[in-house]
């Protein structure tokens, strides 16, 4: 990749304080309620859809130019091109560097795959790729790129890789905001939208969605759901659990979206969480691979929760988080869920 260290884009904690996040639509309570311990689970209060509820980030057509650069950069390098990707370096990083150097630079950080490309700010772009290195199994890479605009043309300037996770923060609206910026960019942070908040276990838990550039299993950008855990530690506000570890709840293509997660001290509690989207939809039931049986009455709500402590023994069954699931409308229609009911 770029062999020029890349400062500005290090951990976003020594760089940028954003201001505090007018999307999240609500006041988020940052005192340190202590719910009670929970034996099996639990449903907690539901806030509702904002009004919003977007599904496309309309803006991010602003940012083509870079994220063309970018993939035709990274395209060139996985087809070992390396001629082609180096003329689309900055004329200062050329004129540092020659050729050659480049090239065998770019042997020795190793062959990537194809890499799928987004929009970070308007003068960053992320990617995520396979990388491949001699005497080492592949394993996915994401880095964040830098570029410049010069003479009209945008050029590649330099790169790093992320930070492992996001530092604590002095309060939960830029600790979650952190958190989306550190999974999917600055663009894609103001589409964060909070549903609902509790405390529990001495910390807090966000149900929330944003619009992800990058989702599981889908091509294109979509908006989803995710449940994070909070602990208010000495150095402020940690992630500690929760978030896309598991199945995310993609909210694109059915009338309920679900997920599954775990959070806590060594994946203590198991969450099962949700978005309705269909204002007609009445109960929800679902079975655990377990066999373990829920049924919601969810007539009026807009997100669901259900919380059990993880039994040790067992394994959290991400692969396969549901046995069944059946949702009904107040006409008894069988309404569409994501996933949809293995059965």
């Amino acid at each position: 990749m770029i062999s020029s260290t890349l400062d500005e884009l290090g951990p976003r904690r020594g760089v940028h304080r954003f201001a505090l996040l007018g999307a999240l639509g609500l006041a988020i309570t940052v005192g340190l309620g202590i719910a009670s311990h929970i034996t099996h689970s639990a449903t907690m209060p539901d806030v509702g859809l904002p009004a919003s509820n977007s599904k496309e980030l309309r803006s991010v057509s602003a940012y083509d130019a870079q994220v063309s650069l970018t993939t035709a950069y990274l395209s060139d390098l996985a087809q070992l091109n390396y001629g082609a990707a180096y003329k689309l370096l900055a004329p200062a990083v050329r004129a540092n560097t020659s050729e050659p150097k480049f090239a065998e630079a770019q042997r020795q950080a190793g062959q990537i795959g194809q890499p799928r490309v987004w929009a970070d700010s308007a003068t960053t772009t992320r990617a995520e790729y396979v990388l491949a290195k001699s005497g080492k199994a592949v394993a996915p890479a994401e880095h964040r790129f830098a570029l410049q605009q010069e003479g009209g043309t945008w050029w590649m300037t330099a790169e790093a890789p992320l930070p492992a996770q996001p530092a604590a923060e002095p309060n939960l609206q830029q600790a979650l905001r952190d958190y989306v910026q550190h999974r999917a960019g600055t663009v894609w942070a103001g589409s964060i939208e909070v549903l609902r908040q509790e405390p529990f276990a001495g910390g807090q838990l966000l149900l929330f969605s944003y619009i992800d550039p990058n989702p599981p299993q889908r091509l294109t950008p979509e908006r989803i759901a995710l449940l994070n855990y909070y602990v208010n530690s000495s150095q402020g506000w940690r992630f500690e659990g929760g978030g896309a570890t598991g199945l995310p709840a993609g909210m694109s293509v059915a009338a309920i979206a679900l997920g599954l997660t775990t959070f806590g001290s060594q994946n203590q509690y198991v969450a099962y969480y949700g978005v309705i989207e269909n204002a007609g939809a009445i109960s929800l039931a679902f079975k655990e691979p377990s066999g373990a049986g829920h049924t919601l009455d969810i007539k009026g709500q807009h997100t669901f929760l259900v919380l059990n402590d993880r039994n040790p023994y067992e394994a959290v069954p991400f692969a396969h988080p549901f046995l069944s699931i059946v949702a009904k409308d107040t006409l008894g229609n069988t309404l569409t869920t994501n996933p949809p009911s293995p059965s």
